[in-house]
């Protein structure tokens, strides 16, 4: 074949390499849209959750704001004619919390009594919106934004609440404007919050809607309220009228460029049902984008700067490869007129090895095999066209010898010496079927024409003499082989045990270290929950005296104080006598409350005539007041008791009494406490219902009855409660208190 005709080695390399980069840019290009399209999605669904947590924080705003008018509305109507107090009230509530503009309450014709704007007072808005829903029975009323006149027309939102008296009579209402500043406030706080947990620095832009679509708080202050977003249809303030929270890609209405929008709707929470709001928070697409587009420009270059090169390489590489393929055919064409050779002195050397006793091998210095004999052919297997051109180490020498034999056949080469040359060795050969022979071998190297050596060997098979000498090898390579497996599986299985051995200790040490952790951390705990307790008891004690010293004094001298006047004004009508000693009962009233609220919170009784009275006191006080027959019997009592010992006694007695009466049924309850040995016991047990206390968790009073178990355990005590359906309940507290007490 001529060259015009020859094909080119390796063309398709060069297509290759053309196609490769139109790959990588393809790849490349699918990749980049599917890393924006992601990198959107995410800033959507952030700016989404962002827009929810504003519209969040909105109507937990709101929530106070109708939180603070209804208290006022209630305090005002206890309060409903101290003017002064009114006063001072709403003084104050603008002091706390400076989101208020302006406070006011009106009578029931709708005047301004009572406001913070002097200004206002006197002013008639019986026919406000605001009054009409009050006075009509609507509950708390909360308006959209409107401006407010009074304080000179900014934004506000109008939160109004009736005032009731005690028989439910309407009275007037307060009202409130709540400034628009509060709300922008929740907004930018949340922005930076969002730049610093996301990352995005971009110009960031936000918008509340009213229900109307309206921007009444905007970024843009320009277009504040100036645009109804909903009526030039923008979609994401069309979107939020049929979900919560999503995020939108739609285009600026002022800019005209792509953006990302989140948007969130405030929404009901608990009856409370606020003002629909819509919060819009949005980010241009091309500042989410720009981090990513930098990145990959700069990939580009420097993948730019490692394709040229490359490719430059790519196309010596081939240059290279077409060089070495024209040579290694110049090699073939040598190969082929050595092949020519040596066929020559193949028949020249013909009749000498046929002629030999003994099996002949001719090889040349390469260990190639050159000549092969019939007796060669029978013993070891191959016949003459399989052997010849073959290895002589990988057709006749075993694989374990055939290392020794090229290092042998290097070694003589290049020193002209050789330990097995022109002696006669025994050595084992192998088969064509693979099982070795052993033989007897005579090596005679012959140096050539160019000073090339060839190598006849004579061979001959002593495998019958052999036969004895092996059987007796193998029987104590056999014996050898079982005693160094029996050796070797002792030490696996005693490293084994030596294994398992550790694992367990360390182990054993691992639960111990963890048991001795989990102990100190129920100590631990103990501790901190008794330091809780009395901590708890001291507070109770403290508004306990507080209530029992201060205010329940103030109600006596109230009392007192109106007494006086009811003499003082003997001479008015039989009808203001009656109001006068209604109030004066009331107050009374009241100050049994505050009396018996204090001794529910901490009875002092207990602090100053000991436990056995306070458990006497709260005995009668049940009896008193469930109308269930209850005894108390004590015996054997210390003198004095430890105050946790005493406090804990007194809130199980307590907490099983109410019980009693909420669930029990019953009609007599005894509680007895008694002096043991190991310390103190209360015993509580009544003859209602019972209920079964093999059930997990002892059904509905699981949780009472476990708050009594935590409250023992913490003073080293024990509570056991035995009950059966229509047998009644027996709950007994056993306390251990230290002798020196006792």
């Amino acid at each position: 074949m001529s060259k015009a005709t020859a094909p080119r080695p390796y063309s398709w390399l060069l297509v290759l390499i053309s196609v490769l980069p139109i790959i990588m840019l393809t790849i490349g290009a699918m990749a980049f849209r599917y890393i924006e399209t992601r990198m959107i999605a995410t800033a959507g669904e952030t700016l989404a959750l962002s827009a929810a947590e504003v519209s969040d924080k909105v109507d937990r705003f709101l929530i106070e704001r109708h939180g603070d008018v209804l208290m006022m509305a209630r305090t005002f109507g206890v309060q409903a004619h101290n003017r002064e107090f009114q006063s001072a009230y709403v003084a104050g509530l603008m002091t706390a919390y400076p989101d208020y503009l302006w406070v006011g309450a009106t009578n029931e014709l709708g005047q301004i009594v009572v406001a913070t704007d002097p200004s206002t007072l006197g002013r008639d808005y019986s026919a406000q919106p605001w009054f009409q829903a009050a006075r009509s029975g609507q509950g708390v009323h909360m308006g959209d934004v409107e401006p407010f006149a009074v304080m000179g027309g900014p934004d506000a939102i109008a939160v109004t609440a009736p005032i009731t008296g005690p028989r439910g009579e309407f009275l007037g209402v307060v009202t409130t404007r709540v400034g628009i500043p509060g709300l922008e406030n929740l907004m930018t706080g949340t922005l930076r919050s969002f730049r610093q947990r996301e990352g995005f620095w971009g110009a960031l832009e936000y918008q509340f809607l009213n229900e109307k679509g309206v921007a009444f708080i905007d970024s843009d202050l320009e277009h504040k309220g100036h645009v109804n977003l909903k009526r030039l249809g923008l979609p994401s303030a069309l979107a939020s009228e049929g979900t919560l929270s999503n995020y939108v890609e739609e285009e600026h209405l002022r800019r005209h460029v792509p953006v990302i929008t989140g948007y969130a709707r405030t929404s009901v929470r608990g009856g409370f049902d606020g003002i629909h709001w819509t919060v819009l928070m949005r980010m241009d697409r091309r500042d989410v984008l720009a981090p990513i587009r930098e990145v990959l420009w700069n990939l580009g270059l420097a993948g730019g700067a490692l394709v040229i090169p490359t490719f430059g390489l790519l196309v010596w590489t081939v240059t290279r490869v077409r060089r070495e393929y024209r040579h290694a055919q110049q090699e073939r064409a040598i190969a082929m007129e050595a092949e020519a050779s040596l066929r020559e002195s193949e028949a020249r050397t013909r009749r000498i090895v046929e002629m030999a006793l003994d099996g002949f091998i001719g090889m040349d210095a390469a260990g190639v095999i050159t000549e092969w004999n019939v007796q060669a052919e029978q013993m070891f297997g191959w016949s003459r066209q399989e052997a010849i051109g073959r290895l002589l180490s990988t057709t006749i020498i075993p694989v374990q010898h055939r290392e020794a034999h090229e290092r042998g056949l290097r070694h003589f080469l290049a020193t002209g010496e050789g330990p097995i040359m022109n002696r006669r060795i025994e050595i084992t050969g192998i088969h064509h079927d693979g099982y070795e022979i052993p033989i007897e071998l005579a090596i005679s190297p012959a140096l050539g024409q160019g000073g090339a050596y060839t190598f006849s060997a004579f061979v001959r098979n002593i495998s019958r003499r052999k036969l004895a000498e092996e059987q007796s090898r193998l029987h104590q390579e056999e014996l050898q082989r079982l005693n160094e497996a029996l050796d070797k599986r002792v030490q696996i299985r005693t490293q084994e045990l030596a294994a398992v051995n550790e694992s367990l200790v360390a182990e054993v040490s691992e639960r111990m270290e963890t048991e001795a952790s989990l102990k100190s951390s129920q100590e631990a705990l103990q501790k901190l929950a008794l330091q809780l307790l009395r901590v708890q008891e001291d507070e109770r004690r403290r508004i306990s005296r507080d209530l029992h010293d201060d205010i329940n004094q103030r109600l006596a001298l109230l009392a007192m104080d109106i007494e006086a006047v009811e003499q003082r004004l003997g001479f008015l009508s039989e009808d203001v006598g009656q109001e006068i000693r209604a109030i004066q009962d009331r107050v009374v009233e009241l100050s049994d409350v505050v009396r018996h609220l204090a001794y529910q919170l901490h009875p002092s009784i207990l602090d100053d005539l000991g436990l056995p009275i306070a458990l006497q006191r709260l005995v009668d006080e049940f009896t008193a007041r469930s109308r269930i027959q209850g005894s108390f019997g004590h015996k054997d009592i210390p003198p004095t008791i430890p105050q946790e010992v005493a406090a804990c006694l007194y809130r199980v007695a307590q907490e099983s009494l109410s019980n009693v009466a909420r669930h029990a049924a019953a009609s007599r309850v005894d509680v007895e406490l008694t002096r043991s040995r190991s310390g103190l016991t209360v015993t509580i047990r009544d003859n209602g219902v019972g209920f079964d206390s093999e059930q997990p968790g002892y059904g509905p009073h699981g949780l009472g009855l476990l708050g009594m178990k935590e409250r023992v355990a913490l003073v080293q005590g024990d509570l056991q409660v035995m009950s059966a359906v229509g047998k009644g309940t027996t709950v007994q507290v056993v306390v251990v208190v230290p002798e020196g007490v006792s």
